[in-house]
């Protein structure tokens, strides 16, 4: 299987729940692990006056050679940041794509995981499952083996 792990991460947090599932997945199937990057930084709240029509550096949006695609983010007022949404809106060949969908927080998800698959739904693609992963402190190994442990699973359910 040739599997997607796209991610947002300002502070590492999603980046690292990223890297792990990479570690994991890579063990049986190719993995293509993408960061998604603004084009400019700025703060939280200027992103989303733009989220519409954020600049996106290099963003891997054509998903026709995938079979599996997961999409990460950290929350951000309760939401998927807007560069995230921004990324889901641009994506190509979604249709008929299974997605796994995957958040970072430090407190509440609120409407995030919804977000993003409302999103996905809307151009024909299947999230098969989620996760949100909440942390207060940095990602310790016991947090980072629940997405080994998330991957795992949704493989087997596959």
């Amino acid at each position: 299987m040739n599997i997607l792990i796209a991610y947002y991460s300002k502070t590492g947090a999603t980046e690292k729940v990223a890297m792990a599932l990479e570690r994991f997945l890579r063990k049986s199937h190719r993995v293509t692990l993408f960061r998604i990057k603004p084009v400019q930084e700025m703060k939280a709240h200027e992103y989303k006056k733009r989220e519409k029509d954020l600049p996106l550096l290099q963003p891997l949006i054509n998903l026709k050679d995938f079979d599996l695609v997961f999409v990460g983010t950290p929350v951000w007022n309760f939401c998927p940041t807007p560069i995230t949404v921004s990324y889901l809106r641009r994506l190509v060949s979604a249709k008929g794509k299974r997605f796994v969908l995957f958040a970072t927080c430090t407190a509440l998800p609120g409407t995030t995981i919804k977000r993003m698959s409302n999103i996905l739904t809307t151009k024909g693609a299947t999230v098969v499952d989620s996760i949100t992963i909440r942390s207060i402190f940095e990602l310790d190994a016991s947090k980072l083996g629940i997405a080994e442990r998330f991957a795992e699973r949704v493989l087997k359910e596959l």
